[in-house]
């Protein structure tokens, strides 16, 4: 079972196929420079994106023998996302170009985010310009893997494959916010790898 809404009695093969058609929407929705996604976009794509999320997290904890779990492993993801907000240039009194970063709006609904730290799938990107960086931390929750379902499914698309995308919600308390270039948290996140493989090599010695 995909989802369980008693007065829809759709096959799990066609609600498959109406998932397929609103990622297809999803990661080609158009991005405004200055005030980002459309919020009534995002509400139209999170009430069955996001509503799918929520009602699998509900069900993996209450009554997970109910779930297609075929489906479930094609796109279900546990571990820690990344994105770049990017800002946007503006005149200021004096007609200089001012570079303005965006706010943050934790709306709890999805957005676009990649496993990737180093964004090398996001060739529009500057590694030496200072962007927002969103790191989440899943603990509780899960993401939507789109390659993954894809391919389980067939429904590649080439155009953004290399994008590594996921979908997941804005929720404040799982993410963390970086004022950084790109190299600056590739770096970072290189000596987080060094120190933790160091850690684990010590547990090992010690055993």
């Amino acid at each position: 079972m995909i989802f369980d809404f008693p007065n829809i009695g759709f096959s799990d093969e066609l609600w498959i196929a109406i998932i397929a058609a609103y990622i297809k929407g999803w990661t080609e929705i158009p991005l405004n420079t200055a005030d980002g996604y459309s919020i009534e976009d995002v509400k139209f794509y999170d009430g069955l994106l996001g509503t799918l999320l929520r009602h699998t997290e509900k069900c993996l904890e209450l009554c997970p023998e109910i779930l297609n779990n075929k489906f479930i492993n094609s796109w279900m993801y546990r571990k820690k996302l990344y994105r770049v907000m990017h800002g946007y240039c503006e005149l200021d009194e004096n007609g200089r170009e001012i570079y303005i970063m965006p706010k943050v709006e934790y709306h709890g609904m999805i957005s676009h985010w990649t496993d990737d730290y180093t964004f090398e799938g996001l060739k529009k990107l500057s590694k030496d310009r200072e962007y927002i960086i969103l790191e989440a931390d899943l603990k509780d929750h899960i993401a939507f893997d789109v390659n993954g379902f894809r391919k389980a499914y067939g429904f590649e698309e080439p155009y953004t494959e290399k994008e590594r995308e996921y979908i997941f919600p804005m929720y404040k308390e799982n993410i963390k916010e970086y004022r950084m270039t790109i190299n600056e948290f590739i770096e970072m996140k290189e000596r987080e790898k060094s120190l933790n493989g160091y850690k684990e090599r010590e547990k090992t010695n010690y055993k």
